[in-house]
């Protein structure tokens, strides 16, 4: 189900969203914008959090002595980015 939001904006904001909804970029209107906006906002979010979860796991396994040495974690990631590289290759 859709809902309707009112935003006030200043003359230059709605300016600018006007110069992106002119049909000739990707938005032919402010709705369409706003809502890419927000659903980039959202993406940016969730992966904010992972990242945030990933590095308290990183900080408990350093505090529990559960790290790699320098050669281990270089093999590791020669190996993630061979894999990486054949992958964007197929």
């Amino acid at each position: 189900m859709a809902s309707s939001l009112h935003v006030s904006l200043p003359d230059a904001m709605r300016q600018f969203v006007d110069q992106r909804t002119n049909g000739k970029k990707h938005y032919t209107t402010p709705s369409e914008y706003v809502r890419a906006l927000i659903r980039e906002d959202m993406e940016n979010d969730v992966e904010a959090r992972h990242i945030y979860k990933e590095l308290l796991k990183s900080t408990a396994d350093i505090k529990a002595g559960r790290v790699l040495s320098s050669e281990k974690a270089e093999k590791h990631m020669d190996g993630f980015m061979e894999k990486l590289r054949m992958k964007v290759g197929e």
